[in-house]
């Protein structure tokens, strides 16, 4: 997987976010919110 470069605010808020989980899981997760929010309804 490539790696991304991210500011330390929003590291800090991944970290939040993960509750336990795996970064990588939780950056998923998120993936998918955004895309369900930001994609129009078929």
């Amino acid at each position: 997987m490539p790696e991304i470069t991210v500011s330390d605010g929003l590291y800090r808020q991944l970290e939040a976010a993960s509750l336990g989980k795996s970064q990588e899981e939780t950056l998923w997760a998120m993936v998918y919110q955004f895309n369900r929010r930001n994609s129009p309804s078929e």
